[in-house]
């Protein structure tokens, strides 16, 4: 099963709004759409009387569900020698619909039912293959003439409704290794009125899963830990008390960790501002209020300079599309021959375009003043992308290809064959990367992180977004925690988004002949169409732009 840990954002996207078709909901892989601050109580039932083997263990499956005083309603199925020692979070297995009881004998019950996903004991969340099942066996005995389990494995079975409503996700925030930008990782814990601060702040000192190794880093110092085991909360403002490890910190990576803790606690709907201390004192971080907010860190956002407009092709040219005009590019060079897609980095220093036979891809550098030009050969030749260090990504036949300081980079993919890899899409924090993979079950998107060495560029830890969706033709991302896909499965593509905090998609969009979608936060939503036709979504409605192709936003 390959590994997953679906990353969740808060962004709500804005492209949604009176739709040019029949628009629905796609139920999402993880959690479901209950708002962040609601707490859904799970009424459970204490065992009764006379209950047989197969009724204890139906009750025990539906008070899991029931997170309160560390489930103590479920705790009650159990034998008396486990009751108080059972450790349900060690394992939480999420499984589909109600599932199945047989009995095999009087005092054995088996549990069997689909497989959605499995929370480790770090909290975090793997999502299983479509074939996956969970097989539990459970053990019964009597105690005072009344059956109770003897449970022989620590961990939880809980269905996914169950899991939608008793727990919740939050993302971890760590600094990518050049310390410029915050990178989520997400934990799922169950919905509390108190305590999630505490929580947060321990997973976030333990360090970033395993998922995200080589790829960023902690700038807490070693040996930091929270000085009394709690983070208390009053009036909306969390207190974070750190021992005195911290202060060694320099003051650039107090202002970082600054930002891991801020924007990490401030996810929990009921706080708006936190205070770092050291004991008693507040930490000194320059330039920074006691109170601390999310808006102070703006600057370690993914998407924070991600404001340049599109480029797009017409009649074979690169031209800049705004929301007035359409203004060809003025680069005598790029206008001597003809262009299938280009995109620029954020700072428009590097231009980067593929050939119109999509054998060719050319990199134009200017960052030190003097332009110069890398080529990178290949075959049907995708769409570019940049990342946020100024790369140039392209995917072929057989290759994926990163222009970076003026050379060519090959990259190497684990758990995955580049004969299968249709596209790399990098993420706005440049350490993640959407990939278009085909597999039996058809074209899937998966996630991986991108681990930067000297010489080489991996993509490691393949992991599933999404259980279904397997026609997906194109992928972009929307803003550092949400992405649109295309699923072309007829006449008719449909344009999903799916956020990556909760694990829900929705389908935003139908349109007849779509093939190439554009778009970024703050930017409009650009969609190709076959006839070559270029149409733009604007206050819910769609404006056609004229004849343009394979529009781009810098990533």
């Amino acid at each position: 099963m390959n590994k997953l840990l679906i990353i969740f954002v808060s962004v709500v996207l804005t492209a949604c709004g009176t739709v040019p078709r029949s628009s629905a909901i796609r139920d999402g892989s993880i959690l479901g759409s209950i708002s962040e601050g609601s707490i859904v109580r799970v009424i459970a039932s204490n065992p009764q009387s006379g209950m047989t083997p197969e009724e204890i263990v139906s009750g025990f499956l539906n008070a899991s569900a029931s997170i309160d005083n560390d489930f103590r309603i479920a705790r009650e199925y159990l034998v008396p020698e486990i009751k108080n020692t059972w450790l349900p979070n060690e394992k939480i297995q999420v499984y589909d619909g109600q599932g199945r009881l047989n009995s095999i004998q009087t005092d054995t019950i088996i549990f069997s039912a689909p497989l959605t996903s499995v929370i480790d004991s770090q909290s975090r969340l793997v999502l299983a293959e479509p074939d996956a099942e969970v097989i539990q066996e459970f053990k019964l005995r009597q105690v005072d003439n009344e059956w109770r389990i003897d449970l022989k494995d620590n961990g939880l079975l809980i269905s996914q409704a169950d899991l939608t409503r008793s727990f919740t996700s939050y993302p971890l925030w760590f600094p990518d290794t050049s310390l410029r930008t915050l990178v989520p990782d997400s934990v799922v814990l169950p919905k509390t009125t108190s305590g999630n601060s505490t929580r947060l702040m321990q997973l976030l000192l333990a360090g970033p899963g395993d998922y995200l190794t080589g790829a960023v880093r902690t700038a807490f110092p070693i040996g930091t830990t929270l000085a009394l085991n709690s983070v208390p909360v009053n009036s909306a403002l969390a207190t974070v008390s750190l021992n005195d490890s911290v202060l060694s910190a320099e003051p650039f990576l107090r202002e970082v960790l600054s930002a891991q803790i801020v924007k990490t606690l401030l996810r929990i709907p009921e706080l708006g501002t936190v205070r770092i201390n050291v004991g008693n004192q507040s930490l000194v971080v320059p330039n920074t209020p006691i109170r601390q907010t999310a808006s102070l860190w703006d600057k370690f956002r993914a998407d924070f300079s991600r404001t340049s407009d599109a480029l797009a092709i017409q009649e074979g040219k690169i031209v800049r599309i705004d929301s007035e005009r359409i203004t060809p590019l003025n680069n005598q060079f790029l206008t001597n021959q003809n262009w299938f897609a280009a995109v620029e980095n954020r700072s428009g220093n590097i231009l980067a375009a593929v050939s119109a036979d999509r054998n060719q891809l050319l990199v134009q550098d200017n960052t030190t003043g003097n332009t110069q030009n890398v080529i990178v050969e290949g075959q049907s030749l995708r769409s570019p992308h940049s990342d946020i260090f100024d790369s140039i990504w392209v995917t072929g036949v057989n290759q994926v290809s990163v222009v970076s300081n003026k050379r060519v980079i090959g990259v190497g993919i684990e758990e995955a064959d580049k004969q299968n890899v249709i596209d790399v899409i990098p993420a706005p924090d440049g350490v993640r990367a959407l990939l278009i993979i085909s597999t039996v079950y058809g074209t899937e998107l998966r996630l991986g992180t991108i681990v930067r060495e000297d010489q080489n560029i991996k993509i490691n830890y393949l992991r599933k977004v999404i259980r279904d969706g397997f026609s997906v033709k194109q992928a972009i991302w929307q803003d550092e925690s949400s992405i649109l896909y295309l699923e072309d499965s007829g006449d008719i593509a449909n344009i999903y988004s799916l956020d990556l905090f909760t694990g829900v998609s929705k389908l935003l969009h139908s349109q007849l002949g779509a093939t190439n979608i554009a778009s970024s936060a703050a930017k409009p939503l650009l969609v190709s169409l076959e006839d070559g036709s270029m149409i733009e979504r604007i206050s819910g409605d769609w404006v056609n732009r004229g004849e343009l192709l394979n529009a781009s936003y810098p990533g």
